[in-house]
Order: structure tokens, then sequence, then C-alpha cells
């Protein structure tokens, strides 16, 4: 199952609404792509508002360690060349429920500065002369090319390097764990329910809710739709 795509023309995401048959509850997957158009999140946001209830991502409170590995997208989303933004889907306006399992802020910094410190500091090295390259000589196909596609199971070409291993547990693993727990809780009080709850997260948590939803409670995608991120 494709959930990002990059194409001649652009990058594109797709909403996925996965079924099963013994129950009427449906989850659809919004694999967000964090800097877009303005129209990218006005489509999701009006989607948003055919569910009864959102799963957000988000760490909740202030992080300093969050604040730091975001500023990439911060920094490009003020870029007016690239026409692009960074995501915001107004989830208070959309008179819909929203329930966010991610981490709180002081849990988030905790297991960050339990990172070894040279990967931390390599980390925050990186990230400003990235976002400092792109500011100057990025294009949107440059910066798709850099986020890649994306599937429901990473191939060969995404394989995490092994120095920044502890940081993807941290930023996607752990996370994962706490999400798929909470759509646990979600399936077993509402499954008899004939509602949709949104799953919005972040594509690259994506897989693990896929494989969890098939493989331990019996979900299949049913039907799909496809976004434009943004055009080249």
């Amino acid at each position: 199952m494709q959930l990002v795509e990059v194409s001649s023309f652009g990058m594109r995401a797709a909403v996925v609404t996965l079924r099963r048959s013994q129950t009427p509850l449906r989850f659809v997957l919004f694999p967000m792509v964090h800097l877009g158009t303005p129209d990218y999140y006005r489509q999701v946001a009006a989607r948003l508002r055919d569910c009864q209830l959102v799963v957000a991502e988000g760490i909740r409170g202030r992080s300093a360690a969050a604040a730091a590995l975001t500023m990439a997208y911060r920094l490009l989303g003020q870029r007016r060349r690239l026409g692009l933004v960074v995501q915001d889907l107004g989830l208070q306006d959309l008179e819909v429920p929203v329930v966010g399992p991610d981490m709180s802020g002081v849990e988030f910094d905790t297991r960050w500065r339990g990172l070894p410190l040279r990967l931390r500091l390599q980390v925050l090295y990186l990230v400003p002369v990235y976002a400092t390259g792109m500011l100057l000589f990025g294009s949107r196909r440059f910066l798709a090319r850099a986020l890649g596609s994306l599937d429901d199971l990473p191939g060969p070409g995404q394989a995490v390097p092994e120095r920044f291993e502890a940081l993807d547990r941290l930023v996607v693993d752990d996370r994962d764990r706490l999400l798929v727990r909470a759509l646990d809780s979600i399936h077993q009080q509402r499954r008899h329910q004939e509602v949709e709850v949104a799953v919005v997260y972040g594509a690259g948590h994506m897989p693990a809710v896929v494989q969890h939803l098939s493989a331990r409670l019996g979900y299949r995608a049913a039907s799909a739709e496809w976004f434009t991120v943004f055009e080249f």
C-alpha cells in the first residue's frame, strides 16, 4: 500500500479508509507531510469534518528537543519562494472531538536527554545545516526527493543509519506504541458504532498503524483518495 508518492509532477498523499467485516467502525488514515501548500491542508481539514473522532499527532506541551528537531520545517515554511506552509489543520475549529495520545513535552525531553551525547550533537548540527541549505538553494522538487516515497513497509532505501537508530526509536517507535495502544482502546469501545475515526499522523508513523490494524484487528483497506501536497 503506497501512502505518499513522488512523481514528475509533484508529491501527493493518500487518505486510506480501513474497514473490518465484522463491525462497522472505520479508521481513516491521513499520512501527513508536515510541509505543503495551504490548499492541501484545507482539503485535509474538510475531509476530517466528515469523521466523528480525530486521533492527532503532537507533542503535548512545550518541548525544547521537539522544537529543535522541527526547526527545518518551520524555517522552510517561512520561505515565500517555496510557497509552502507548516502543517496547520485548525483542529480546534473542526467541531470534531480530538484525542492526542502522543508524548508530553516533559517526557520527550527526558528521553531525548537519555540519548548519547554524540548523537544529540550530530542532530543539532545537521538540522540547521540542512534547513539553511534548503533556504538558500532548495526547490519543491529537491524537497520531494529528500522526503522520498513512503510505503507501508520500509524498503532497502529507507533503512535508518545505525548511528541514528536510537533517535528513530524515540521519534518513531516509542510514539508508535502510544498511538496503536490508543487505537486498540478506540476499537474496543466503539467497534460496534457506525463511525469514522481519523488518524492524523506523519506518514512515517503509518506503517506501524497499518500493520497493527490489519494483523492484530483484522482491518483491510477499502478505499483511498489522493490529495496533492504540492506540485513542481
